[in-house]
């Protein structure tokens, strides 16, 4: 066994310098801030959301965040009604953070009407707008942003 250690020891360093090196990258669930709980209401003009292609700890199958890349316009589309429902932080590791960040803050979004089989990430809440009495007609909920 004694023999073996430094065999050990090799892999393990080596290991920990590949994780280093990849800079991998885990989600962390935040505690609720003021934002929380309030809805958004996203125009299709601000933009979409896109399937995430990157790889974290934590990441579930079909995970897609809000882009501002503005798809071909479509004026009979409504805007959707969401609900912040989670505060997340995406957290880089090694090289990664180094070289981009530390992390970015995100919220976990819930369409109000209907069911998705993915979760909905935005971290554009702080950019978009809020109106002072807005509320959607369709369901009577009253908007705290809108993004246009």
């Amino acid at each position: 066994m004694i023999k073996k250690l430094p065999l050990i020891l090799f892999i393990l360093g080596l290991s920990y310098c590949t994780l280093w090196v990849g800079g991998y990258s885990h989600l962390e669930q935040l505690e609720d801030d003021k934002n929380v709980g309030k809805t958004l209401l996203i125009y299709p003009s601000a933009g979409q959301f896109v399937l995430n292609e990157s790889w974290y700890f934590g990441k579930q199958s079909g995970d897609s965040y809000f882009t501002s890349q503005r798809p071909v316009p479509d004026l009979d589309t409504p805007p959707k009604l969401y609900r912040l429902i989670g505060k997340y932080r995406k957290v880089n590791h090694g090289s990664k953070r180094i070289f981009a960040s530390t992390g970015f803050n995100q919220y976990l979004l819930e369409p109000v009407e209907g069911n998705i089989d993915r979760r909905l990430f935005s971290f554009y809440v702080d950019t978009c707008e809020e109106p002072a009495d807005l509320i959607d007609p369709a369901t009577g909920i009253k908007v705290d942003f809108v993004c246009q």
